[in-house]
């Protein structure tokens, strides 16, 4: 009976660190990031057109403007 309450624990702490593992965010390989990063996604916004002042971020400010320019299909 003493092997199985020992043997439990390290049983579950076994199975649980193959769990862990597997949900690790992987890392992109840096050309495919620079690639990715230079041309929108297909469903997605442009980014880059957002960006008015190129800075890397979209400032309210700037996402405003564009939503004014750009409404939608659902607001022309």
């Amino acid at each position: 009976m003493m092997k199985i309450r020992l043997l439990l624990p390290i049983t579950l702490l076994a199975a649980s660190a193959g769990a862990f593992a597997a949900d690790a965010p992987k890392k992109p390989a840096p050309a495919a990031a620079k690639e990715a990063a230079a041309k929108p996604a297909e469903s997605g916004r442009d980014w880059t057109r957002i960006d008015a002042n190129k800075d890397g971020l979209v400032s309210p400010e700037e996402m405003e403007k564009y939503l004014a320019a750009n409404p939608g299909p659902l607001k022309k």
